[in-house]
């Protein structure tokens, strides 16, 4: 705070010189261009990351699909596993256990037994 005080001072007291042609564009358009130029760095960097961060552990969302305003249905690797997973705004109930290898060609049809998945017979 006394540094903030110190600084105000020396403003207040000092004398106005006089205006060079040209410098008040340039104080605008400079600092306009260091914000424009952080914010692109910013993007690049949100980006190259996938834009959800740096991973903090073994898990990685493969699919997401909706099938409700705010109901998904994720497939998710976990080490060497994958999962299919129910997501609503209360619960994330486990559909399936995916096989690795099915689960590469076919993610979203590549179900060993989903939970509460009904058979059709036919007659």
């Amino acid at each position: 705070m006394p540094i903030l005080m110190l600084v105000w001072s020396a403003c207040a007291t000092a004398e106005p010189t006089e205006p060079v042609p040209g410098a008040s564009l340039m104080e605008v358009v400079l600092p306009m261009l260091a914000v424009v130029f952080a914010l692109a760095a910013l993007w690049w960097a949100v980006r190259r990351q996938g834009g959800r961060g740096v991973s903090a552990g073994p898990a990685r969302i493969v699919q997401v699909v909706a099938v409700g305003p705010r109901e998904r249905v994720l497939i998710v690797d976990h080490d060497t596993q994958r999962f299919m997973l129910g997501v609503t705004p209360t619960a994330i109930n486990l559909l399936a256990r995916l096989e690795s290898k099915d689960a590469a060609k076919n993610p979203a049809n590549a179900s060993t037994s989903p939970i509460g998945s009904a058979t059709s017979t036919e007659r």
